[in-house]
């Protein structure tokens, strides 16, 4: 019968536990709005007791900077960045080891057509170089030899303008007369013999050639003289007013090519120089892509810097902001941004805490406040951790925790990103006076003494949403008051 009788108390509580959890686990019921609304008090006796203040956080871990390594590229000259393939995202790696694999095959072959192309051009600059310094030497030369020139044709137009034209003409004038008198000699002479010849005993062979002779000569003069005067006519009114022409027309060409001379020698030399200047930064520019593509082709070899797990993207107060857009980029085909961080290698070891803070929790925190920490993947385990900064940026107020973790982390399966409730101990008094906060005016209190209402200055401490600490100007049974 006993033991019927406890089997029937073990059913019945094997049936209401279920019952009581569940009553546990209901949300309490909403209390009638008169009773969230209570009215302030209106005086208070003060008394000394235990007063503790606690803000509860929801926290992420998250790997000290100096343990995180963002892995990003920064390509000098190429910003072509095709991934072939990469380690998955959680991977865990040792250092040294390959984490991504960028397609370099287009890079390789412009390398290989710069490195193909620079002993043509070291030549050409070297020919220009040589160039500039025959043009450095000759240019002054030639301008002296074209002065010169100049001088020596300007020299001969004045001549033969003011002396050799005239001397020219009188010369062809004299022709004619020397012409003239050539014929008038021979026909003198030929008319003469032929009188003579006439008159004497000569024999008739002699006198025929001696006349025929003469005829001829004085035919030969005959025509020579209206040779002449057609040349010289020719000479006197066509030939040499052309020759003068041509002579001042050498003369005016002469001195345009000397002013061309002038100006384009020195022209073409400071052109020379110009290209010679661009065929050096031309080259320079090509030296430096080449060692830049080398340089960016080198650093396409992605190695992990230290031992570690490999996230996606980076990582912000614990959370892994980029992951979801970097996985669409680590894909074979898919394409990186320079500067872009697309890992983050993360040393196995200590863990901090990262936590976003409500507004109305921020007064509560400063740095050197302790706290304890309960990861959600192991309730079980309590850890201690230490605000060491407070961001009072608005719309991101946040707090970071330094935590004993250390080289445990991996033994107790926390790693960057995971859970945790983190409880901070802003404020703790083992006896202390408290005053509710609408019965406190800027520093003083109303105290009631005697039956009248007197002011008291006191000293603040530490607050929350219902009361103030009182470190100075209270006593234990002092009855608070509104003014």
């Amino acid at each position: 019968m006993k033991h019927r009788h406890a089997l029937s108390v073990t059913a019945l509580l094997a049936l209401s536990t279920p019952i009581i959890n569940a009553q546990q686990a209901k949300p309490e019921p909403a209390k009638p709005q008169e009773e969230k609304a209570k009215p302030a008090p209106t005086q208070h006796i003060a008394k000394a007791a235990p007063f503790k203040i606690e803000v509860e956080l929801d926290a992420l871990f998250a790997s000290p900077a100096d343990k995180e390594h963002k892995i990003s590229l920064t390509p000098k000259a190429w910003a072509d960045m095709t991934v072939l393939s990469a380690v998955p995202h959680g991977t865990r790696v040792k250092k040294g080891d390959k984490l991504i694999t960028i397609d370099v095959e287009k890079l390789a072959k412009a390398i290989e057509e710069i490195e193909l192309g620079e002993p043509a051009a070291r030549l050409a600059l070297k020919i220009a170089e040589a160039e500039v310094t025959a043009l450095q030497q000759t240019t002054p030369v030639q301008l002296a030899t074209a002065r010169r020139n100049k001088n020596a044709a300007e020299e001969n137009w004045k001549y033969y303008e003011n002396t050799a034209h005239a001397e020219a003409v009188r010369a062809a004038r004299k022709s004619i007369q020397f012409a003239e008198q050539s014929y008038e000699y021979s026909k003198e002479e030929y008319e003469q013999l032929k009188k003579m010849y006439e008159a004497d005993d000569l024999t008739e062979e002699t006198e025929e050639i001696v006349l025929r002779r003469a005829k001829n000569s004085f035919e030969r003069a005959t025509e020579n003289l209206r040779l002449a005067k057609m040349r010289i006519d020719r000479d006197i009114q066509v030939t040499l007013p052309r020759q003068k022409d041509s002579r001042k027309t050498d003369a005016e060409t002469n001195d345009l090519n000397y002013s061309y001379t002038i100006q384009s020698l020195p022209r073409i030399l400071e052109q020379k120089r110009h290209a010679l200047e661009k065929a050096r930064l031309d080259r320079a520019k090509a030296l430096k892509a080449l060692k830049n593509l080398k340089a960016d082709l080198a650093s396409f070899d992605v190695r992990s810097p230290a031992d570690g797990i490999v996230y996606y993207g980076f990582s912000r107060r614990g959370q892994w902001v980029t992951a979801a857009t970097i996985i669409k980029k680590l894909i074979p085909g898919g394409k990186l941004a320079p500067r872009e961080v697309f890992m983050t290698v993360t040393e196995t070891g200590s863990l901090n805490l990262a936590a976003a803070v409500p507004e109305e929790k921020l007064g509560h925190l400063k740095t050197g406040l302790q706290a304890t920490a309960i990861p959600v993947s192991n309730p079980k385990l309590k850890i201690n951790a230490e605000i060491t900064q407070v961001s009072y940026i608005p719309g991101t107020f946040s707090a970071q925790f330094s935590t004993d973790v250390g080289k445990q982390a991996q033994n107790r399966k926390l790693f960057p990103g995971m859970k945790a409730k983190v409880k901070v101990t802003a404020a703790e008094y083992e006896k202390v006076i408290t005053v509710p906060n609408n019965l406190i005016q800027g520093s003083s209190v109303w105290v009631m003494e005697d039956g009248k209402k007197q002011r008291k200055t006191v000293k603040k401490g530490a607050s929350n949403d219902k009361v103030t600490v009182i470190l100075k100007g209270l006593n234990e049974g002092d009855k608070v008051t509104t003014k």
